[in-house]
């Protein structure tokens, strides 16, 4: 894709000729379908395009966005939630970009707009790898799912492999903005590794975060950002994905993958309880599986679970440590150094929960989505 600094607003033409460019495609969608989501939105949403080009160009100027192109066909580019139209896409987009800079301190700020990713956690690692870790980056500007991505990652030794890439075990997409006018923590998506020659053993992974099943794992994760945030957290309900759009449903092999994903996401959410929260999303508790059931299970099965809440609350307190050194909860009053002015918090209960609490978990995912699309 085409990456030349622009000072002014696309026009018509320029508009298609980013969505014709080489690269511009991804994320589900070809360069014909993206050039013409490009029109429609240009003659039929104008004044919410401009006014999102408009934070994208002072953005520009401030060498915090690099890409105008790629940001410009964020806003075209359909959403994971089939049900978003080109305006509702521009606040969602606006809505996070306000809130990101007063989500990080000045420093994390930098690291993650210049796209390297933040660790938030190093993990003790399996056996042959050099390390785990739990990180947070920018999604690429392809990505229907989230403007963010929360990943656990790994690498295997050099005396294991050779020339030895980072494998991504579970990674969660999410965005931050408004949904019924209550901030929230939106995950878009999770999933597990996408590259088969890439990928490591499912036990390895489950062994070195002691029975947890990365999915699960991950979503605790979020958990802790969104309660650290005083944000909501909510995730994608699947009947809303936008797999289930029509266009989809003609090809067996796109239906049956999407019948995976479904059934995968419903399994996920299913094992938080999550409720039926705005439509198209559900609403994931902030305080599960915090009770710890053991007690009628064998010495055996006790046992595991005694180590799997260890792990968590181990790995709770260190990213806790983290998020005082690494975040920084937005304020009410806006910030004239920000992005635009500051995200307003809604209260909405989980701000003024001890972050010290014991959060102890009951039970883990055994049978569920194994890798998540």
């Amino acid at each position: 894709m085409a990456r030349t600094p622009s000072n002014r607003m696309p026009d018509i033409w320029q508009g298609l000729r980013w969505a014709l460019a080489p690269g511009a495609q991804g994320g589900g969608t070809s360069r014909r379908r993206l050039a013409w989501r490009a029109l429609r939105a240009t003659l039929g949403h104008g004044k919410a395009l401009r006014r999102w080009m408009a934070m994208v160009v002072e953005l520009h100027s401030r060498e915090i966005v690099r890409d105008v192109p790629g940001e410009y066909l964020r806003a075209v580019r359909p959403y994971v939630h089939r049900h978003t139209g080109y305006d509702e896409r521009v606040v969602q987009l606006i809505d996070h970009m306000d809130w990101l800079e007063s989500a990080f301190n000045a420093k994390s700020f930098e690291q993650i707009a210049s796209g390297r990713p933040m660790v938030l956690a190093e993990l003790v690692p399996p056996r042959g790898c050099d390390f785990m870790r739990l990180q947070l980056q920018q999604a690429p500007t392809q990505s229907p799912e989230g403007e963010l991505l929360l990943t656990l990652s790994l690498q295997r030794s050099p005396d294991v492999q050779h020339k030895a890439q980072p494998v991504d075990a579970a990674v969660l997409a999410f965005s931050c903005f408004r949904v019924d006018d209550v901030g929230c923590l939106v995950i878009g998506g999770v999933r597990g590794p996408r590259h088969a020659n890439q990928r490591m053993s499912p036990t390895e992974i489950n062994q070195a975060l002691q029975g947890w099943k990365p999915s699960v794992f991950i979503v605790r994760v979020a958990q802790e950002l969104a309660r650290y945030w005083g944000l909501r957290l909510i995730g994608l309900d699947p009947a809303a994905h936008r797999l289930r759009g029509w266009s989809y449903q003609w090809n067996k092999r796109y239906r049956d993958g999407a019948q995976r994903i479904f059934a995968s996401y419903d399994a996920l959410w299913e094992h938080f309880e999550a409720t039926n929260g705005p439509p198209g999303w559900v609403i994931v508790p902030m305080n599960s599986d915090d009770k710890l059931s053991a007690t009628a299970l064998s010495p055996e099965k006790r046992e595991r679970q005694t180590r799997r809440a260890d792990y968590w609350i181990r790995t709770r307190n260190m990213l806790r440590l983290q998020f005082k050194q690494l975040l920084q909860r937005p304020h009410r009053e806006a910030r004239v150094s920000r992005v635009t002015q500051a995200m307003d918090l809604d209260a909405i209960g989980d701000d003024e929960q001890d972050m010290d609490a014991d959060a102890v978990p009951s039970r883990v995912l055994e049978s569920g989505p194994g890798n998540l699309l």
